[in-house]
């Protein structure tokens, strides 16, 4: 399967408040993911770090080329 975007040893915190530490994840093409957690565990910043609107603080963002995320 061919990946679409992933992060490597993600890091993203507000504050003294981590809300990714190491995390990894990656998403390959046909590949549906859903998100669960409770308010404030940084779902919506997640997707925010996929979009590219928020940047985050330790790790790396990979999107193919051409990607549109929505």
């Amino acid at each position: 399967m061919s990946t679409l975007l992933s992060i490597e040893r993600a890091g993203l915190a507000y504050g003294l408040h981590p809300l990714l530490d190491e995390a990894t994840l990656a998403v390959t093409r046909g590949e549906r993911i859903g998100l669960i957690g409770r308010n404030g565990t940084g779902k919506s910043s997640l997707l925010g770090v996929l979009a590219g609107r928020v940047p985050l603080d330790d790790g790396d963002l990979h999107r193919r080329d051409g990607l549109r995320v929505a």
